[in-house]
């Protein structure tokens, strides 16, 4: 749920957000959530996560057109900015 709104995402969506979500504010690197998104025995190029991300960005900005809360650092990686959240999946938003 995103402002109270439901946001379909796939399970590899869902583990990269969560991975984000448990730290907001530091930053993520493509390796650190590339690990959490899949196991050892799946090789997946780092550009990969971008696409991820890309993905992510576009269905929450479907049901916020002000979404800004995935913040990229280039050259190093992903943070989720805003205030922390209890868990991924549930009601609550972190902004």
């Amino acid at each position: 749920m995103w402002t109270g709104k439901p946001v379909r995402l796939t399970v590899t969506e869902f583990l990269i957000l969560q991975c984000l979500a448990q730290r907001p504010g530091f930053v993520k690197s493509r390796d650190n959530l590339m690990d959490a998104a899949y196991d050892d025995q799946v090789y997946v190029d780092d550009r990969t996560i971008d696409s991820h991300i890309k993905r992510l960005r576009k269905k929450f900005k479907v049901v916020d057109d002000n979404f800004d809360s995935i913040e990229t650092l280039y050259g190093v990686g992903f943070s989720v900015v805003g205030p922390s959240i209890t868990r991924v999946g549930q009601s609550r938003a972190w902004p």
